[in-house]
């Protein structure tokens, strides 16, 4: 059973440990609207206790709208960031709600998400163009990290004159759900496809080593020096999680 099958399950028949199961989701996405200046750093603990009965409020709905195409993190993490924005409107509607009138004010409050969201995303998009001709690869290696299924698009992007056989042997493996393969599995995989393209005879500890490299140096980038922004591994994730995603924003 993968993570995502025990997700579904927890949806379904104890949501409330769901939510628990994902406290550190929720403190991690709080804290990035923190930083780029939509709450305070004091209302930390109220936001995340505002978020925590919103998603409690929203089980039903959530169990009959999630559908499986995307992982249950994935669409998890955009409920929450909704939710965000929304306490954010409300928060600033208490405060000026005898200043002006509120027609569009949802209006705004979406295009306030989407600047926020942009504006990270722009960052990392910047970050990546400084890697030039390894970019293609970079991508292709943060999708197989962070469990995103591939693309014919990723792959072509990555080596235009990839073989149908190779093509078909990662979108069969890479193409959907593949959160139950482990690291040393997916580099077992991928390893000698890369070498076989691209000429190279890397082991696989290469090939993990070249990633985690470029994982940490993407974090340095997106800190900045001196630092200005606290980014590891979890909130990188969550960058490329919106990157790659299509989101699930609420109409």
């Amino acid at each position: 059973m993968t993570e995502n099958d025990k997700d579904i399950g927890l949806l379904r028949s104890d949501p409330h440990a769901l939510i628990l199961k994902y406290q550190e989701t929720v403190k991690i996405i709080v804290k990035k609207y923190i930083l780029a200046g939509v709450f305070r750093a004091s209302d930390f603990e109220d936001i995340v206790q505002e978020v925590n009965m919103a998603l409690l409020a929203k089980i039903p709905a959530m169990q009959l709208q999630y559908n499986g195409t995307s992982l249950f993190k994935t669409y998890f993490s955009v409920i929450v960031r909704n939710i965000c924005m929304k306490e954010h409107a409300k928060t600033n509607r208490e405060v000026k709600i005898e200043q002006e009138d509120i027609t569009g004010f949802i209006d705004r409050a979406h295009v306030e998400e989407k600047i926020v969201l942009e504006k990270e995303i722009q960052r990392f998009r910047a970050i990546l163009s400084l890697y030039y001709r390894q970019r293609p690869k970079l991508l292709l290696c943060l999708k197989l990290r962070y469990r995103i299924p591939l693309t014919p698009e990723d792959i072509n992007l990555w080596n235009p004159k990839c073989s149908f056989s190779d093509r078909e042997m990662l979108l069969e493996n890479f193409g959907s759900n593949f959160d139950r393969k482990d690291d040393v599995e997916i580099y077992k995989i991928i390893t000698p496809v890369m070498n076989k393209n691209e000429k190279k005879s890397n082991s696989i500890d290469a090939v993990r080593k070249w990633t985690d490299s470029k994982i940490s140096e993407i974090i340095q980038l997106l800190n900045g020096n001196p630092k200005k922004m606290n980014y590891n591994e979890d909130t990188l994730k969550t960058l490329v999680d919106d990157f790659f995603s299509p989101f699930l924003l609420e109409k």
